[in-house]
């Protein structure tokens, strides 16, 4: 998944699969091909900290029982990696050649206050419920971006999709603040079409160009 917003400078978001250690590969291909100023990515700046202390120190990160039963299943599509391959990419390849990485992903304090007032006790009850039929519902592995998408529709309902839609126009913002005259933005697929959305409100006039395809901004 990849669009280009071009016009008085230019943006370029890639779509990854956080699990797959196959999006590392097409990190690099984009960072090294092409040259941008700063890298921005769906964590936060706490996390991308985490990232450089990781690749100094490379250690075995623990996972929860729904990430442990989400790498299962896509162990079917490849081999997985934790933390995901496509930031540690980044983080490694950015941080080489002398490039900002910015985390646009909510901070902490302020995803609190977006929770709280999101999310209310049936939403909790219902996503328990949820959590414990993972292993018994009927997944679509024809592809990784499908199971991916349905996995996230699945468990973000009510009160937690619209914090994660909160996520995506928080991330447009940080983007529309910190891009530079060319910026490259590594963004889970599951926030990859909000993301695209909000920035094409956002930059009216801009060119995007998606799947070999050119529309205008209004």
């Amino acid at each position: 998944m990849r669009a280009e917003f071009a016009g008085q400078d230019r943006v370029v978001l890639l779509g990854v699969n956080k699990a797959l250690k196959e999006s590392g590969r097409l990190v690099e291909e984009l960072l090294t091909a092409e040259s941008f100023d700063v890298v921005m990515l769906s964590i936060t700046d706490e996390e991308v900290e985490g990232l450089r202390q990781y690749i100094r120190n490379p250690v075995e990160v623990e996972m929860d029982d729904v990430e442990i039963i989400y790498e299962f299943y896509m162990k079917k599509f490849g081999d997985t990696s934790i933390p995901p391959e496509a930031y540690v990419t980044a983080v490694r390849i950015a941080d080489k050649k002398g490039l900002e990485v910015k985390g646009i992903d909510i901070p902490s304090g302020i995803y609190e206050d977006i929770f709280v007032g999101n999310v209310q006790l049936t939403d909790m009850i219902l996503l328990s419920l949820r959590r414990r039929r993972l292993l018994k519902k009927k997944w679509d592995l024809s592809d990784p971006e499908r199971f991916a998408s349905q996995w996230d529709s699945y468990l973000n309902k009510g009160g937690y999709m619209k914090v994660e839609k909160e996520r995506a126009k928080h991330m447009a913002l940080e983007i529309l603040s910190g891009k530079r005259q060319s910026t490259a933005v590594i963004v889970e697929s599951e926030r990859y079409r909000d993301l695209v959305i909000n920035l094409k409100s956002a930059l009216p006039g801009y060119t995007l160009l998606e799947n070999g395809e050119g529309t205008r901004g209004a």
